[in-house]
């Protein structure tokens, strides 16, 4: 239900289902004086000329009055700054009960002296901008309520908590104002479905009434958002490599004798780590595989001494190396709010609203330089807490938005104070005289004017009207951004050899060196011809190439569309 409760939550006022509505009764007399109280001191008989109390929803209740100060006391006006300021309105009526009812609650902000009158006029305000400012964070939380985000708005802490309160405010259909005692609330916008009070026939003091329509400019029925949401997404990807020197048939010490028959030069320790970073990648648990042994008096079998100056040579080799990287994730929303006549392309009346959202991580900036460790893959580095936060936030400032702009209808009237009575800015107020209006009472003016002996309050009332049901505001769930894993890279390493012209062990010619060629490259240590060519010694890894689309900007596009019910309250001319 809308009427009565804000957007998928409870009524801010309570329940009316057992309350019955006050009518004001026409055709009383009654007398009246007002109290006024300043800095504690009851300065009632010195007012003079009229009094005025302005209070509205969502703005800092004034007053304003007269004192006249007898001669023969000095006056300073700045010595009245800030002084408590209270009125009462006390009447009396025929059958002789009082009533006593509190108008007005604040403090006195600018005194102006007319010496020629000595009349001392005194502006009043309720302090509502400034009570707030003096309020901390979590005071304003409890007190207002409502969606917020640090990704929409700046950091709360040091700067206007008025200015954060009204952030909050935002997303919620209500205002924030005082009561006539002065006690900071918050009010729904919302009639309730039974009013608190009924003006009926004769309450409206004749040509007082007003009603101002609201035009259809301003009736803003939808609301298209458009969020950017940007995190790192972190991959690392593993490739092994092996490679085996072509005469090594066996392993260990006999592996190693068949290759001393027809030695060759081997890769160095140095050789292969240059390798593995000049693939772009960093060394994953150091070099595996088989190196030349040490020095051994006869390792063959064949008497003959194997002496070895270098432990650094292989002859067979496993190593792993792997890469890391940050590639960037957006997830684009589209979101449509929209208030009945919002959907039509002919009768819609847009307003638009942006946000981009980007996840800071010291983790991604320092992720392709940090040491590979654990499996291979990828981590997203989102907030789902943020993303929900900000989003929900977005929904709900929406709603309140087309929320606000069908309630610019107003219904005005002037009545006797004394029937007003008990009215407040929370309350639900039906006229019934020349005109039937239903509406949530938005602004109270009281007029006292002690020379025409009239106390006169203007009640103002806002209509809603529009009609439809209200979707739940859900955040939509993320885009599909996934990618499927990359597959493990595992190559086997061929090997080059020169410096003689034929094969020592098979006598067939040698072929040309491939420069392109990954793997091992060097040359037999017998040369069987002075003009054979040597070929460069080196090895070099062959790496995977990773796709364009596991490193460039990853986008998932989403778009949802939600309908914000208004109410449709009494308005008959």
């Amino acid at each position: 239900m809308l009427n009565g409760s804000t957007l998928n939550g409870s009524a801010l006022n309570g329940s009316s289902a057992r309350r019955a509505p006050a009518e004001a009764v026409r055709g009383q007399a009654y007398t009246w004086r007002l109290r006024l109280l300043v800095g504690g001191d009851d300065l009632t008989a010195q007012l003079t000329g009229s009094v005025d109390v302005d209070r509205e929803e969502g703005a800092a209740g004034v007053a304003g009055f007269a004192l006249y100060l007898p001669p023969g006391e000095p006056v300073v006006p700045t010595d009245w700054v800030g002084r408590s300021v209270s009125i009462d309105y006390i009447s009396r009526n025929r059958a002789g009960i009082v009533t006593e009812s509190r108008r007005y609650t604040g403090r006195l902000e600018l005194p102006a002296w007319d010496p020629i009158n000595r009349l001392l006029r005194c502006e009043c305000s309720d302090g509502l901008q400034q009570r707030v400012e003096g309020m901390n964070v979590m005071a304003i939380d409890a007190l207002v309520g409502g969606a917020w985000s640090a990704d929409l708005f700046e950091p709360a802490d040091g700067r206007s908590r008025w200015d954060y309160a009204l952030e909050r405010l935002e997303s919620r259909p209500a205002s924030l104002d005082c009561s006539p005692a002065g006690a900071l609330r918050v009010t729904s916008w919302y009639a309730q479905p039974v009013p608190h009070f009924i003006f009926g026939a004769g309450t409206v003091i004749d040509g007082s009434l007003q009603i101002e329509l609201q035009p259809l400019g301003s009736m803003t029925n939808c609301v298209e958002i458009e969020v950017g949401y940007r995190y790192p997404r972190l991959w690392q990807y593993s490739q092994s490599w092996s490679w085996e020197h072509p005469e090594y048939g066996s392993t260990g010490i006999p592996g190693f004798c068949q290759w001393r028959t027809w030695a060759t030069e081997l890769p160095t320790t140095d050789m292969i780590e240059s390798a593995v970073s000049g693939a772009g990648m960093q060394l994953v648990g150091g070099i595996d595989g088989y190196r030349l042994p040490p020095t051994m008096a006869n390792p063959c079998g064949d008497g003959n001494p194997w002496i070895n100056q270098f432990d650094n040579l292989w002859l067979a080799v496993n190593v792993m190396g792997a890469r890391r990287w940050v590639q960037t994730v957006t997830e684009q929303y589209t979101l449509t709010v929209t208030a009945p006549g919002g959907e039509a392309e002919a009768t819609r009346i847009i307003a638009r609203d942006s946000a981009s959202i980007e996840i800071d991580s010291q983790r991604a900036d320092d992720w392709p330089d940090s040491t590979p460790g654990g499996s291979p893959g990828a981590q997203d580095l989102s907030d789902e807490g943020r993303r929900q936060a900000a989003l929900s936030c977005l929904l709900q400032g929406a709603a309140t938005t087309l929320i606000a702009a069908h309630r610019g209808t107003t219904v005005s009237w002037q009545t006797p104070t004394d029937l007003a009575l008990g009215v407040d800015l929370t309350h639900t107020l039906r006229l019934d005289d020349s005109v039937r209006a239903r509406g949530k009472c938005r602004r109270i003016v009281d007029a006292f004017d002690f020379a025409a002996g009239t106390a006169i309050t203007t009640l103002s009332v806002a209509v809603m009207r529009g009609g439809g049901v209200s979707d739940p505001l859900a955040v939509p769930d993320a885009p599909a951004t996934g990618l499927a894993p990359l597959s493990p890279g595992d190559s086997v390493l061929p090997t080059q050899l020169g410096g003689r012209l034929n094969h020592p062990i098979t006598g067939e010619p040698i072929p040309p060196y491939d420069e392109e060629l990954a793997g091992f490259s060097g040359n037999w240590d017998a040369n069987d011809d002075p003009v054979a060519d040597e070929i460069p010694r080196e090895f070099v890894l062959d790496a995977v190439e990773i796709p364009a689309e596991y490193t460039d900007e990853r986008i998932g596009e989403t778009a949802a569309a939600y309908a914000v019910g208004i109410p449709n309250d009494l308005l008959e001319l």
